[in-house]
């Protein structure tokens, strides 16, 4: 499965703590069937992940780790990316 979550992660508009944030490998990779894929930070203030993972409860826990303030977690449907379409569930 597939989820977005949408947020503030304090102090993250700044690249370098977004960067000291999510510099490493192991800052992504949750467990060995749970991982982060993208984080965009907004220009209001707001931050996206994705992550792909078997249940969101790992998602929740490392959104919290990171310090998250969490206005919405939502599983996706279909994704679409350069060109390419498929449904996620």
């Amino acid at each position: 499965m597939r989820w977005i979550a949408i947020g503030k992660a304090s102090g993250w508009d700044d690249l370098a703590k977004f960067t000291q944030e999510m510099k490493g490998t192991a800052e992504w990779r949750i467990d060995p069937k749970c991982t982060v894929t993208g984080v965009y930070a907004m220009d209001d203030g707001r931050m996206i992940a994705e992550y792909h993972g078997p249940t969101v409860a790992e998602f929740e826990a490392w959104l919290k780790k990171k310090g998250w303030s969490v206005e919405s977690i939502t599983p996706l449907r279909h994704v679409a990316k350069a060109g390419d379409i498929w449904k996620v569930t």
